[in-house]
């Protein structure tokens, strides 16, 4: 581990596989809600609880992956052993998802269901290790928010791709759901292989990995404040990604700006990302994080206003919303290594495979909350499912739940937020230079 900042390379080929992971993960909050429900012909209401099952189950195995992670023992290091064992049925499960089960009725659903569980076990046993390489490429406060930048800007990247890659190739006459699936599956292997090459020697195994219970992580409160800003946005992020898609066809009338949108938002946070992290640079993490969630919701806040059929002025909007994004994006993830120093100092154990397992497991159960609510209101607002090109007429109920989900709701939420972080911040400057000292000091 070093104090220094990392080269180029380093922080770019540990990044590239965010962009993997990326083609994985915003391919599903973007498109399978809506994949079940107007593909594959499942009520939004059962869409919501396959969606619910999956994640559940997601939650669940993410603490125990981590767990397991900090007491392996290999060749490859501890978490460097599981990216290599898990990417290949990481990628095959989600090409699986997008090909279709030939299942009707209950037995869809329930097919569904079960594929969801397979496939996010084999992303958690690479996600959760591969965040919790984090603390042991660099120990220095700053570089943290570059490393986090470098591997977010390559997230961006992979989500790009999928956003403007899947609706291409699903939509094309020569093209389909299943060929977006194995073609994304395909580009998201590379950059697998190379973070596994470029951090080869530098996954160290801790001698005495630690004895105290998965949960009392939780005892921690700078573990506590950081998770509740990482929750906040995440699941803003996950639910307005479900959701976008719906806004841009039934709202705004326009399903051809699909790609369009979502790729100028995850164009906009991309180009947000060195902002981001220089901002951070000149003021403490906790308030770059305030004000570029405050700013994003006020972004949100007026989304609900946008005229019926717009068009191609919306983009300004999805714009705006690229700083907020990026933040969300960048600097939970660079408090958290910050919070596991502290946990090092107050216990004399190295719990990081812990601390990314509980924080992933509390950003699953509280995205999965979050997009069941979103179908059940969809359903309850009486929104139509259809299968295949079949065109579908929703009730203005259904427009309407769209846009108090799209733009009201998450604003509030982002607001809280932002006032919490400037309230209450898991961590400043001061107080982390205090504990490398003390660690060094131990050493």
């Amino acid at each position: 581990m070093t104090g220094t900042r990392l080269s180029f390379g380093t922080r770019h080929g540990y990044g590239v596989a965010a962009a993997s992971l990326a083609i994985g993960n915003a391919a599903m909050m973007f498109f399978l809600l809506k994949f079940l429900t107007d593909q594959a012909g499942i009520p939004p209401e059962t869409a919501g609880w396959i969606l619910l099952v999956g994640k559940a189950w997601d939650a669940v195995t993410d603490p125990l992956v981590g767990r397991l992670s900090d007491r392996t023992r290999s060749r490859m290091g501890q978490r460097r052993a599981w990216i290599a064992g898990g990417s290949l049925p990481f990628l095959l499960f989600y090409a699986a998802v997008w090909w279709g089960l030939p299942l009707q009725g209950s037995m869809l659903a329930v097919g569904y269901g079960v594929l969801l569980i397979l496939y996010n076990t084999c992303y958690t046993t690479v996600v959760v290790p591969y965040g919790a390489l984090t603390p042991v490429l660099t120990e220095d406060y700053d570089e943290r928010t570059r490393l986090n930048g470098a591997r977010m800007i390559w997230s961006m990247v992979g989500g790009i791709a999928v956003a403007a890659g899947i609706p291409i190739i699903a939509n094309a006459s020569w093209g389909s759901w299943r060929l977006a699936g194995v073609i994304m599956a395909a580009v998201a292997l590379p950059g697998l292989a190379i973070t596994l090459w470029v951090t080869r020697g530098r996954d160290r195994q801790v001698a005495t990995p630690s004895t105290a219970g998965m949960w009392s992580v939780l005892r921690n409160r700078a573990f506590r404040r950081t998770a509740g800003l990482f929750l906040a946005a995440w699941s803003i992020i996950a639910t307005l990604s479900m959701l976008v898609p719906y806004y841009v066809e039934y709202h705004l009338h326009h399903k051809e700006l699909l790609d369009v949108m979502l790729a100028a938002i995850q164009g906009a946070a991309l180009l947000a990302i060195p902002l981001v992290v220089v901002l951070s640079g000149r003021v403490e993490k906790h308030i770059a994080y305030a004000v570029s969630v405050g700013l994003w919701a006020v972004v949100l806040l007026n989304l609900a206003r946008v005229p019926l059929g717009t068009g191609w002025p919306v983009m300004s909007i999805a714009v705006l919303t690229g700083f907020g994004v990026a933040a969300a994006h960048v600097l939970p993830w660079s408090m958290l290594p910050d919070v596991i120093e502290a946990d090092k100092v107050a216990t004399g154990q190295d719990r990081a495979g812990a601390f990314y397992g509980v924080m992933t497991f509390l950003e699953k159960c509280t995205t999965a909350v979050a997009l069941w609510v979103v179908a059940q209101v969809l359903g309850w607002a009486g929104y139509m499912e259809s299968t295949g090109d079949v065109v579908v007429q929703q009730p203005e109920s259904a427009r309407i739940a769209i846009l108090v989900l799209v733009g009201p709701v998450p604003g509030v939420i982002l607001l809280a937020a932002a006032l919490a972080a400037w309230r209450w911040p898991p961590m400043t400057r001061a107080q982390h230079a205090e504990l490398v000292s003390k660690i060094r000091g131990a050493d």
